[in-house]
């Protein structure tokens, strides 16, 4: 079985990992007398529990098992696994980002497991608010205020036309309501809040982790010009 783990996100096989599998018995938790009989029809689970081989972090999953018997033989197969342990995977930005803004991103990430509506509704609060802060853009409207960043021609090309695309991801025509109103709670299209997710997260390492880094080597290198007394002097 291949998992990623909800902390580092390295893709692994468990079947290369020391790990843990156990069986919850639900007819043992009868208070009198001794366990019925398994219930045919009651679903087979088990918990398989580990360290990622790469973070060393315990993680815990959930499993449904199918079980086939063919000749005598009986054959077991995991059908869907949950993961008990973290509650979700664990999304972790560079320290550079204001926590003010990884926090809300956090929650929107977390929260796509359970409500991709919230989720989207939070990634949108969020986008809005990094919009406001970073370029003191305010409009009526998110698409208005989205609209004016991509004139300025400060984005890279393909962070423009992700940020662009989604309005047309979320519909915005028939949802005016996420346009005006970000953080309210509404339906959702297919892939809309894992997109916004995706496009916030980029948005963020371009303000604040891209900007440092690039600002950095230019203050190098302008070091090394005035050491060597060689070409212009960079812009900070």
């Amino acid at each position: 079985m291949k998992v990623n783990c909800p902390y580092c996100g390295i893709a692994f096989s468990l079947d290369g990992v020391s790990v843990d599998h156990c069986f919850p018995r639900f007819e043992a938790l009868r208070l009198h007398g001794s366990p019925s009989p398994r219930d045919p029809e009651d679903k087979m689970y088990s918990i398989t529990s580990h360290k990622c081989p790469e973070c060393r972090k315990q993680v815990m999953w959930l499993n449904e098992i199918r079980t086939t018997e063919k000749d005598g033989i009986v054959d077991r197969e995991v059908v869907q696994t949950i993961l008990l342990y973290p509650k979700w995977p664990i999304k972790l930005l560079p320290l550079q980002v204001p926590d003010r803004f990884a926090s809300d991103f956090r929650e929107a990430h977390q929260t796509l497991a359970i409500s991709s509506k919230a989720s989207a509704a939070l990634s949108r609060r969020c986008l809005q608010t990094l919009i406001q802060e970073q370029e003191n853009i305010i409009e009526k409207t998110l698409q208005s205020e989205i609209d004016k960043l991509l004139k300025t021609n400060k984005l890279p090309r393909y962070l423009a036309e992700d940020l662009d695309s989604i309005r047309i991801i979320g519909n915005f025509a028939a949802h005016p309501i996420k346009d005006t109103n970000t953080g309210q709670i509404v339906d959702v299209e297919p892939g809309e809040a894992e997109w916004t997710l995706e496009v916030l997260e980029q948005l963020l390492l371009f303000y604040f982790v891209d900007a440092s880094k690039s600002k950095a080597r230019r203050e190098a290198l302008k070091e090394k010009l005035k050491e060597t007394g060689k070409g212009p002097m960079l812009k900070p």
